[in-house]
Parts: structure tokens; sequence; C-alpha cells
């Protein structure tokens, strides 16, 4: 199913009073020391009817979890920084996170308080090239920044979204910030397969062990992406990648077809004797076994591809 345009979200009028005064508190809420509070939202849906699920969020970790109960459980845990508890429980009450079913498409959106705040601390900012995030980005149409924590200009307000659903379903996934990690399960030992996987950060880090999604689409623009333990159910995989690496942790009787595009960066393989070749386009290809099982599309512009036997 294509993915139409997300709705913008509501701009929620009550807190229209509450929101300026935060913003004037939190530029004092370094110089008075720091407390934090989790806000936890939990829901658990029928898989029934539901043919993709679609998650947005703007700042935080996503990790998804295939499950086989026709079930789909969401975990969000909304973290909030300031001055004191109350500060940062009230200002974890602004962020939701809308779920809806529409037209089979369960949509999980992130709902910042874009009106009063553009810029969002978080504490787990990576380093890339000695930026740590201060480029802006887009989120619902309206231009934000991601800073470091201890940030004067930001608030703290960020979410760790936690899903578990069905491999049968389509799943998209969109974050601006943070990294996403995925854990499928053993295909032959009757877990449930099919789907596809069409996942992006902006910057973070892609983790999947073991997909049963049967088309894996992955996108990071600052980060690397690794398959830790095989390619799982995949039979078709596409890894873009800007500025950072590409690792596919293999077992020796692997069965797939790579084919690698890279603008600055090696080609690793440690898997076996087999070496890379170029077809007619300039890219390289290798062949493991009798290259009828996965064929993995690797396109990096920074960044080296690493081929590695699977760990114990």
């Amino acid at each position: 199913m294509e993915t139409p345009q997300l709705p913008s979200a509501p701009v929620f009028r009550r807190w229209a009073r509450v929101l300026p005064l935060l913003w004037a508190a939190c530029g004092l809420a370094w110089g008075f020391g720091r407390t934090t509070y989790i806000r936890p939202i939990e829901k658990t849906l029928s898989a029934a009817g539901v043919t993709q699920v679609v998650v947005q969020n703007l700042v935080g970790p996503i990790s998804v979890k295939t499950s086989t109960d026709g079930q789909i459980h969401l975990v969000v845990l909304i973290h909030a920084g300031g001055a004191d508890a109350t500060f940062a429980r009230t200002l974890a009450g602004q962020l939701d996170f809308q779920v809806q079913n529409i037209n089979g498409q369960l949509r999980i959106i992130g709902v910042y308080p874009l009106d009063h705040f553009r810029d969002y601390g978080y504490p787990h900012m990576k380093s890339i090239l000695g930026i740590h995030g201060t480029d802006s980005n887009e989120y619902d149409g309206q231009k934000v920044f991601i800073r470091d924590v201890g940030s004067k200009r930001a608030v703290e307000l960020w979410a760790e979204v936690r899903l578990s659903l069905p491999a049968q379903l389509g799943l998209v996934l969109r974050n601006t910030y943070g990294d996403i990690d995925l854990r499928g399960g053993n295909a032959a030992a009757g877990a449930p397969a099919g789907g596809s996987l069409d996942g992006f950060t902006d910057v973070g880090d892609f983790s999947i062990y073991r997909p049963l999604w049967s088309a894996i689409k992955i996108q990071s623009d600052y980060g690397k992406v690794e398959f830790t333990d095989g390619l799982g159910a995949a039979r078709s995989v596409h890894v873009s990648t800007n500025v950072g690496g590409a690792y596919l942790d293999l077992p020796p009787d692997s069965d797939c077809q790579i084919i690698a595009h890279k603008d600055l960066g090696f080609l690793h393989n440690d898997v076996n004797n087999a070496k890379f070749s170029k077809n007619a386009d300039g890219d390289s290809v290798l062949q493991l076994g009798d290259g009828r099982g996965a064929h993995v599309h690797i396109d990096m512009s920074v960044g080296s591809l690493h081929l590695a036997k699977v760990r114990g």
C-alpha cells in the first residue's frame, strides 16, 4: 500500500497558556540543576484489518519486534527534563502520540508542541564529522533543531518508541534523530514472515536481527546500517547511507547476491574467498552461494561495506 501524506498534527489550544511559561522557565532551568521525568503511553490493538503501520517520531530511539499473537503492542516513553520535577512533568505532558486507523493503515504519530518549541535537547547525540545535530530539520512542516541536552536554547523533550507487530504487516518508520533497532525471529521455526519494511532516520544507526520482512528498504543520512545475524527472511534489501557504513554479518553458507555502490570507502569480504567484480553500471557485485537468495543493494556516499561471519 502506498503511504499517503501524513496529516498535520492538531494544535492543542489548551496548552496556549502553559507553554509560554515553560518557555520562559527553560531558559533558567540549567542554572538550578536538572531533573527528568518519564511519562508512559501504552496501547494494545488488534491487527485484524490492518495492512500497514506507520510510525513517525521527531527525536528518540525506535525499537520494533515481530510477534505472533495477532496484536499490535505500543509503548511510548516520553522523556522530559528541567529545573525541577514539576517543570519536567508539565513539559512531558505537552508531547502526545496520535494512534489512528485510516482505511487499514495504523498511524502512530508523535505530536510535538512545535508552535512553542523548535529546539529539542537529546542526551544521546552523535558526533559525525564534528557535527552534533544542530543543522535544521523539518518535522510536520516546521523547521526544528535537535541539540545537545545541555543547550540553553533547547528543551529536553523526546520519545522512546517500542512496538511489536505481526511480520505480515507492512511497516513504515520515519525518525528525524535516533537509532532504530529491528528484531525478527527464526522463520525456519515457523515464525510467519511476509510484509515490507521501509525505514528512515536522518541521524541514527540501524541494527537489524533476523528480519522477517520479505522486502526491506533502509535509509540513514548519518549513521550505519548493520544486519547482525544474517538476512533472515528478506528476499529484497535496499540500504542507503549518506555518511555511514553498511555491516552484514552472514553465515558461511549464505546464498545471496550483493550489489554495492560507493563514492568514498572500501569493500571488505571476510565471509569467504569470493571477490567483487564490476557490472555494466560500474557497481561492485559479489555472489555468495548460487545467488538465488536475497538480492542486496547497498548505496553509500561516504562509507565502507563490511561482510563478516556471524559471531558465535
